[in-house]
């Protein structure tokens, strides 16, 4: 596993268990080549990353503070236990208020813009964190604690995150992202503007992000 500086990636906080094929594992167990069970069945992860944030840097970098969903803010038993997740971490959200706004049944929101949300709010009374990232042949979906979340992807401001050691180490796993060669989303990500009023919408209406 490598282990480096991340700021305001996909990253998974120490102790998030993830769904595998031989039941759920903490994230900081896994290594290249263990398989995670993903939307598309089990795959083998390809790459994963850790860093540890001290109180100092928390303090000084607000980005680096994570999110906690409380269990069942996301809907009925979603997440099944606290979810922590760094602010861009996307989470699913599966609705019919998505699907009417973006006419797409399943989105992929950050977990920052579903702050006004009852139960989600900022860990800022974690004294440090250490956040882990995976990333698989393709862009996927996995179930941490219980919730439907995203693995990372590597976006031009996630790339812009990892040091040159990490990105020698990421390239090494995945040599055609130097050719900028296309690495779809798993679903449709949606802008920071859409997800917040995705997130009012629900609220207001009562309605749970993850549809019965």
């Amino acid at each position: 596993m490598y282990i480096d500086r991340v700021d305001g990636s996909v990253c998974f906080a120490k102790g998030t268990m993830i769904d595998t094929p031989e039941g759920e594992r903490p994230i900081e167990t896994l290594g290249p080549g263990d398989l995670v069970l993903t939307d598309e069945g089990p795959q083998p992860v390809l790459w994963i990353s850790a860093s540890l944030h001290s109180a100092y840097a928390l303090g000084t970098r607000p980005s680096l503070i994570p999110v906690r969903i409380a269990p069942g803010a996301l809907g009925a038993g979603c997440p099944e236990k606290p979810l922590v997740v760094s602010q861009q971490h996307r989470v699913l959200v599966r609705s019919r208020i998505a699907e009417r706004m973006f006419a797409a049944a399943e989105v992929l929101v950050a977990a920052k813009h579903l702050l006004e949300l009852e139960g989600i709010t900022l860990a800022d009374d974690l004294p440090e964190v250490t956040y882990f990232h995976m990333m698989f042949e393709t862009h996927r979906i996995v179930r941490s604690n219980g919730a439907e979340t995203e693995s990372f992807f590597p976006g031009p401001m996630a790339l812009k995150t990892l040091s040159p050691k990490a990105l020698t180490s990421l390239y090494r796993a995945f040599p055609e992202l130097e050719q900028d060669t296309a690495y779809p989303p798993a679903r449709p990500f949606v802008s920071g503007r859409e997800g917040r009023q995705l997130a009012f919408r629900h609220g207001k209406n009562g309605k749970p992000l993850i549809a019965a």
